[in-house]
């Protein structure tokens, strides 16, 4: 197992400033730098830098842009707002650390109206407010920062652990909002208890992020992990309240330490964990440490929300004592007993650990299913893969060749012959209520409902024939995505059996041509698109049913067949038979067909 050895810096810490500079124009992905004159690309802050991937669009693992940070102190507040951004440290043996002061319960000249930190509020020093975003966290991946890595970088919120001359310079007073009354001057002891107050160091609230070799550094509420799923390889998380705490997603820690960081003033209990109705929560091959103050025996956590899901599995603990006969303990009426806590495994100094005292029903009996592969599942983080991210397999059916999404989440499948009542989505029960005829018989594309939360190319695969791709649109989907801006509304519409609506476009590919399908436009209120694909048959005579060059009256009797379900028309034949091309055979195909003969002097 590895753990974290932090290296002091020789170079003096860099000041960094909130002004960014105007963005220059550039392609989507590669690399940008921070803190490396001389470099293409260099930028003076790390937000600045963010500011210009953000200004590439990425959009897919291909368009990944990856920031290199050099060796140094960062003190910013940096918000992260795009997805498929990797922060490096080139240089693990020097520290990168990037750091801020906020804390709860005090107010900055600095924090904006919206609780964040704003340039203008830190220029102008009219008035002071209270950090309310996030616990005032150093570090904010918000909602579309999908796809972040770290790799080598250390997360710090200095609140809880030392006063800076910027903090000092910003004013930082205690607002009143809590019963605080320790005063924040030079040299104050802010790693006593009585200090100690909420400061994350970093906040998640993105989808599949990931870090390797990071450190997180706070006292109170250090590491925030929101809805969505992560991964955190050989990493160390340093606290004592609450320090690793969260709501809603999947996280799995593998060979990560965990240290109570303690206090200067008296040893405290603390707790690892505080979590909220979360999906799961693993720490697997992790250990759990004591840092250099004063220390004493803590809990694996504590339920936030009463279905809190916790296991700990294969925990190495520095001693025995550093963790409570207990365990676990309770929070706001939350009881330990009735929360989802697992605890396998436990050993201290080689020997297993007398859980004996455990609270009721957490010590589990097996491992089985307590495992990274099981918790993440069909994610393969690029992290957990040798740092090379994770290819998807490509799948092909007869139309669709070489099928091939942008995201190993969400599972896509190809289904032949595709009718009314099929399935439309790969993680839904939602099936076609309702299909034009014209599609049935189809090669579907059955893609996932949740892909809709991705945006950008979400998959592409090369037309095996001439063929017509038909992308069925929930029809709540208020403005079209672009990349269906050149396609053709049909006019055809499809329903699915919870009542809801969808209209249909096309387009006709060439035999080997790409067919990219892209973002579905809207992510709330609607479900993702489905796509369906028939063989382009060219020109084909309407009404030519039999394939024999003419039409006449035995065709009809083909028609009037498969109307009355004796037959069943496909192929070329079912294109032939929509006589008034309204997209479906119906009997006023039939009907139609009749009349051209009759005025044609066929013998109807």
């Amino acid at each position: 197992m590895k753990s974290l050895k932090y290296t002091a810096v020789s170079a003096a810490a860099v000041l960094l400033l909130h002004a960014l500079p105007s963005l220059p124009a550039a392609a989507a992905g590669a690399d940008l730098y921070v803190g490396y004159p001389g470099k293409q690309d260099n930028y003076s802050t790390v937000q600045a830098a963010v500011n210009a991937a953000a200004g590439r669009k990425p959009a897919s693992e291909n368009d990944r842009v990856t920031i290199h940070i050099a060796p140094g102190t960062y003190r910013e507040q940096v918000t992260v707002n795009t997805p498929y951004l990797s922060f490096v440290n080139d240089e693990p043996s020097k520290q990168v650390m990037l750091t801020w002061y906020y804390g709860i319960g005090y107010k900055y000249y600095s924090v904006g109206s919206n609780g964040e930190y704003s340039a203008d509020a830190a220029r102008a020093k009219n008035a002071k407010n209270e950090p309310t975003v996030r616990w005032g966290c150093s570090v904010r991946l918000r909602g579309n920062a999908d796809y972040f890595r770290a790799q080598n970088i250390t997360f710090e919120n200095s609140f809880n652990r030392y006063v800076t001359d910027e903090e000092l310079a910003d004013g930082v007073e205690v607002s009143g909002s809590q019963n605080i009354n320790f005063y924040r001057t030079k040299g104050a002891d802010v790693q006593s208890k009585a200090a100690t107050e909420r400061a994350a160091a970093l906040a998640i609230e993105a989808d599949y992020c990931e870090f390797s070799g990071c450190g997180f550094m706070s006292s109170q509420d250090t590491l925030y992990i929101g809805g969505g799923t992560g991964y955190f390889k050989d990493c160390m998380i340093e606290g004592n309240t609450d320090y690793i705490f969260g709501q809603g997603g999947t996280y799995v820690f593998e060979d990560c330490e965990l240290r109570f960081k303690g206090y200067s003033s008296n040893a405290v209990g603390g707790y690892i964990t505080a979590m909220k109705d979360s999906k799961r929560t693993l720490f697997y091959n992790c250990s759990v440490t004591a840092g250099s103050l004063k220390v004493s025996a803590g809990y694996f956590g504590r339920p936030w929300g009463a279905s809190a899901d916790v296991a700990f599995v294969n925990t190495q603990l520095q001693y025995e004592g550093i963790i409570t006969g207990a365990g676990w303990t309770s929070m706001s009426g939350n009881q330990p007993e009735n929360a989802k806590f697992k605890e396998y495994g436990t050993t201290a100094n080689g020997a297993p650990v007398n859980t004996s005292g455990r609270v009721r029903g957490t010590v589990q009996y097996s491992a089985n299913g307590l495992d990274p592969e099981s918790y993440l599942d069909p994610w393969v983080p690029a992290y957990r893969n040798g740092g090379t991210p994770y290819e998807v397999p490509a799948i092909s059916g007869t139309l669709v060749r070489d099928l091939k999404p942008v995201s190993a989440v969400y599972p896509w499948e190809i289904r032949e012959h595709t009718k009314q009542g099929d399935l439309l989505y790969t993680d839904r029960t939602f099936r076609f209520e309702s299909l034009p005829e014209v599609l049935s018989d189809g090669e579907a594309v059955v893609t996932p409902c949740d892909g809709k939360k991705l945006s950008g190319t979400l998959a592409s695969f090369t037309a095996a024939a001439d063929e017509i791709v038909y992308v069925i649109l929930d029809d709540r989907v208020e403005k079209c995505p672009g990349w269906l801006a050149d396609w053709e509304l049909t006019g055809l519409t499809a329903r699915n059996n919870d009542n809801v609506g969808y209209v249909i476009y096309k387009k006709a590919f060439a035999a080997g041509e790409t067919v990219e399908l892209g973002e579905n436009g809207q992510s709330s209120y609607c479900t993702n698109y489905t796509v369906i694909v028939k063989e382009d048959y060219g020109s084909v005579t309407a009404g030519d049913i039999s394939g024999d060059g003419s039409v006449d009256v035995r065709d009809l009797t083909l028609l009037r067949r498969h109307l009355l379900q004796q037959g069943t028309l496909e192929g070329k034949a079912l294109a032939a038979a929509d006589f008034d091309a309204d997209g479906s055979v119906t009997v006023n195909d039939a009907v139609r067909l009749t009349e051209w003969l009759v005025c044609s002097d066929g013998a109807a």
